[in-house]
């Protein structure tokens, strides 16, 4: 079975068309943020800082100017590239889109400018799906089947809508993966085609530096195959190539060595002592954990239907290989292995359980499952069990989006619908505040404070995390969290501000009580330095269980304080 070019590019555009139309239905009903999303804006927008511990309030005014780009402002890319710089996590060309768009909307915070650049690469990312698929298997209907499969999928939903980079990195692994193969189907290389690979490998550097680790295993395939057949002068002007566009992105940007070596900020700092029970019982912890994450995005959320298609995918391999001596395509080894290990690896290696860590990974695992579902089913001669791949595929996609709620939506708590008119965020050095801000927007008057004092029973609250999960840390977890709170700063003072709070005034306030905070001595402060007596619960925090991973917990929005109406 096979369609034409013309009615495979019109049903290509139909498919992203409607993936793009869902992404932004479910981003309308998307109602707070993730920690790294506000980043996002800041980053790429503005180098202004809040008043914090000095008994200045901040006002809505000041929030809007912390993360939108200020008129006078515009187009300002060495900022952006500052910010980067001192931020020390991400190379600046995807900040540099988000600035690029808010500069045309001055003053203006809004979740769907960011979102603009994740619709045009998201469609990218879907054209060049299609045109992997249909390299790998040189037809038509067949990547057009695996390009739906994934486009109306939540995993491409969850990376449309997550307000970062990821969908910038997803679409520039796949064009690299679709050049890659492009290079590897030629018996002669063509100018044009190292033309198209320079700029894609150096924006795919200065987008994020997962690219380097998918480039190098696409290529590491091509190399392998290149020896084997005896056509290395292809490969090493790919080689070439892609070496020179990743030596201009880091001469564009040379705080790339820095920043993927490591250096003295965060968590890259801490130097701990895990023993060898510990680190194996983490790895199963691990790869655990991206199983349910990967169950989500492309399971219906069933771990049991994972395990169900994986185990049939390798049986339906041994099958094909051992019985009826039909050898896997070279180039489909352009997908499992950057897909498979890519995964794999960045699933141990990540610092925090997380999707957004695998986005880029995904849509080549789903095209890797729906080309065996479909490949079983051409063993049927009738037409009609070969269409029921892709009817089956539609189906769990409608059922996907009524039984999984993508990620990054948010909207359960009652924070947008403030108590009082001011309000106060009690935190620690670690400037949790930055989760909180579209929250601030809504108060009067904002005052960020700080407190030494750390919360007493936290780093027993991650040990039985860890421990409920099979992870035998000996303590270890307690030395992390300790670490962590102290984010790895030897030479940081404690900051204790509480007292500026008699500055404050009124009859109620809502407080904001950061969990890494001691929160009995915070509501003892509070009472002490505003004359306030009574107070009461609004929001109670969310638990570690709701959650796959204890840092994810601290950077959710709707979790990771306590919040109070302290009122006479």
């Amino acid at each position: 079975m096979n369609i034409s070019n013309r009615t495979a590019r019109i049903a290509l555009a139909v498919i992203v068309l409607l993936s793009l139309c869902v992404s932004a239905l479910f981003l309308s009903s998307k109602q707070g943020y993730h920690e790294d999303e506000l980043l996002t804006y800041n980053l790429a927008n503005s180098s202004k800082q809040l008043h914090i511990g000095d008994g200045v309030p901040n006002t809505p005014e000041d929030m809007t100017e912390y993360l939108a780009v200020s008129p006078d402002d515009r187009f300002d890319y060495a900022q952006v590239i500052e910010n980067q710089i001192i931020d020390a996590s991400h190379p600046p060309f995807y900040y540099a889109l988000v600035h690029t768009v808010c500069s045309f909307f001055p003053g203006v915070f809004s979740k769907w400018l960011a979102f603009v650049i994740n619709v045009v690469m998201m469609a990218g990312a879907l054209v060049m799906l299609y045109q992997i698929g249909r390299r790998v298997t040189g037809n038509n209907l067949y990547a057009l089947i695996a390009a739906g499969a994934y486009a109306l999928s939540v995993a491409c939903v969850t990376t449309t809508i997550y307000l970062r980079m990821y969908a910038s990195l997803t679409f520039f692994v796949l064009a690299f993966i679709n050049l890659t193969l492009w290079f590897y189907e030629q018996e002669r290389v063509r100018l044009r085609q190292c033309l198209l690979l320079l700029p894609v490998v150096i924006l795919g550097v200065l987008t994020q530096y997962y690219f380097i680790l998918c480039a190098g295993l696409a290529g590491l395939v091509y190399l392998i195959f290149s020896i084997r057949e005896k056509k290395l002068k292809g490969f090493l002007f790919y080689a070439v190539t892609a070496l020179l566009g990743a030596g201009i992105a880091m001469a564009i940007y040379p705080h790339i060595i820095q920043n993927v070596l490591g250096g003295n900020r965060g968590l890259g700092s801490l130097n701990l002592s895990i023993d060898a029970i510990t680190i194996v019982t983490y790895v199963f912890y691990k790869i655990g954990t991206y199983i349910q994450v990967l169950s989500k995005d492309l399971f219906l959320g069933q771990v049991w239907l994972f395990a169900a298609c994986a185990v049939a995918a390798l049986g339906f391999g041994v099958y094909f290989r051992f019985v009826r001596k039909q050898k896997l395509s070279r180039k489909a080894f352009f997908i499992i292995i950057p897909g498979l290990v890519f995964f794999i690896g960045i699933s141990l290696v990540s610092p925090f359980n997380s999707d957004r860590y695998v986005m880029a990974s995904l849509p080549l695992i789903s095209m890797m499952f729906t080309f065996v579902w479909i490949r079983v089913a051409r063993l049927f001669r009738q037409e009609k069990v070969q269409l029921a791949v892709p009817a089956a595929l539609l189906l769990a996609s409608v059922l996907g989006f009524i039984t999984v709620r993508p990620y990054y939506l948010y909207g359960k708590t009652n924070l947008y619908q403030p108590q009082t008119k001011s309000c106060v965020f009690v935190g620690t050095a670690m400037l949790e505040w930055n989760k909180c801000i579209d929250k601030f927007m809504l108060y009067d008057n904002t005052y960020i404070v700080q407190t030494s004092r750390m919360s007493p029973t936290l780093a027993s609250e991650l040990e039985d995390f860890a421990n409920k999960r099979g992870v035998i840390t000996n303590g270890k977890i307690t030395a992390f969290a300790d670490a962590y709170m102290n984010n790895g700063d030897v030479d940081r003072q404690d900051a204790e501000s509480l007292d500026t709070l008699r500055a404050v005034g009124g009859s109620e306030i809502t407080v904001y009580i950061s969990r890494l905070a001691d929160e009995q001595a915070v509501i003892d402060g509070v009472m002490q330095n505003t004359g306030l007596k009574q107070y009461e619960l609004i929001q109670k925090d969310y638990r570690f269980d709701e959650f796959y991973n204890w840092y994810d917990y601290f950077v959710e929005t709707e979790s990771y304080c306590n919040v109070y109406r302290f009122y006479q």
